[in-house]
């Protein structure tokens, strides 16, 4: 009687056959995740011995700890592991050209790091990546009078500015009373930095930005409430700041009547030339062809 007869007329036999080859697979593959421990990233020579096994390793470099996407990559991040066969296409050798580099995905741990998901622009792993820590970015609705004509670019600081009408401020005039336009605009926020405009997240050089709708700034998280308020009831825009310039001055409220023409110096010159001019009857007096105006005290 063969084997593979016996295996069928005994259940036992074939239920034991099928334990001893879980328990190969179990030990090869114990096996093959002992040989793929992770050594430091500094090291990069064998320590096996003049073995074949040793000769046929590649270095291949591979995340030590889980690297979010947008997150700067540190040294600390990588180990370089050793594997037998080629190293698989687009991964490192050396994390030399990795550091400082951007995930532009999630990199799980022991993950290998490929080229195509890194990238040199920070911008390239999406806005977050590019939100200073302790902010958030936040978009205003703007229109090309907005944002200096569509030469706002990202990268750019600006002072925000916001005018409220009039209505804002209720009616404060009595029955019957026609009240004058109230409508009052503030230096809002200053020196914020500009994570986008519209949907382009880096520098667009000289292109004109006409077609932008919004603009997304970093702001503090204290400073978000006044934005979606000054949004939702005011007019929004936005002043380029020179990048050298972080000064900041002290926000003024304007007024209507503080654009209209000052009046005060020439109603004070009418009154002393008024004053100036002698009170009295005024007298002509002819001689010959010619005439003189005095002044007599009433």
């Amino acid at each position: 009687m063969s084997f593979a007869q016996r295996i069928q007329r005994n259940p036992i036999l074939l239920l034991g056959v099928g334990i001893v080859l879980i328990a190969v697979a179990i030990v090869l593959i114990w096996l093959n995740l002992s040989a793929r421990n992770a050594t430091p990233v500094q090291t990069t020579t064998s320590q096996s011995g003049d073995g074949l096994e040793a000769d046929a390793a590649v270095g291949v470099i591979v995340a030590s700890r889980s690297i979010p996407r947008g997150q700067a990559i540190s040294s600390g991040d990588l180990v370089l592991r050793r594997m037998v066969g080629p190293a698989p296409a687009g991964s490192f050798s050396d994390s030399t050209p990795v550091v400082g580099r951007v995930a532009t995905v999630d990199i799980r741990a022991s993950q290998i790091v490929f080229q195509d998901n890194l990238s040199a622009d920070p911008a390239a792993s999406g806005i977050a990546a590019l939100v200073p820590e302790g902010q958030r970015a936040f978009a205003i609705r703007v229109a090309e009078e907005d944002i200096v004509g569509g030469f706002l670019q990202a990268g750019d600081r600006v002072d925000v500015f916001v005018t409220l009408p009039g209505s804002v401020y209720g009616q404060q005039g009595g029955i019957g009373q026609r009240e004058g336009d109230r409508s009052k605009s503030t230096l809002l926020l200053q020196d914020m930095q500009v994570l986008a405009v519209g949907p382009e997240l880096s520098p667009a050089g000289k292109e004109v930005q006409s077609g932008a709708r919004t603009v997304s700034v970093a702001a503090p998280p204290e400073a978000l409430a006044r934005l979606a308020l000054a949004g939702r009831l005011g007019h929004i825009t936005l002043a380029i700041r020179n990048p050298s310039d972080r000064e900041t001055s002290q926000p003024e409220v304007v007024a209507l009547e503080d654009l209209r023409p000052d009046t005060s110096s020439v109603a004070s010159s009418e009154e002393e030339k008024a004053e100036a001019t002698p009170q009295g009857h005024r007298i002509t007096i002819y001689s010959g062809a010619s005439q003189t105006t005095v002044t007599a005290p009433r």
